[in-house]
């Protein structure tokens, strides 16, 4: 419970950032398929009181192409890494500092 609202915190700071920015915030990247020269790969970003989720190829003789595009709010991302990934959950809180 302690990990959840840390981690709320740090996510609504960098969301209040981002919008006075006018710029995404990276929470992770991961790496879900690489080959010679091109990746496929997972993106989250803050942008203002949203996450969005992106999977996307790229690189060597791939032309860059999204293949998944998901948006969240903030508290449904929250419990959605809290349910799946604690590396990833690690990653965002590491990015955040």
């Amino acid at each position: 419970m302690w990990l959840r609202e840390k981690f709320r915190d740090k996510l609504r700071k960098a969301s209040i950032i981002s919008s006075r920015k006018d710029k995404p915030f990276i929470l992770y990247r991961n790496i879900i398929e690489e080959s010679e020269d091109a990746l496929e790969e997972e993106v989250a970003t803050v942008s203002e009181k949203y996450v969005v989720v992106q999977v996307f190829c790229h690189g060597g003789f791939v032309p860059t192409d999204f293949q998944k595009q998901q948006i969240f709010t903030l508290d449904k991302f929250i419990r959605r890494i809290l349910k799946s990934n604690r590396s990833l959950l690690l990653q965002c809180l590491d990015n955040l500092k």
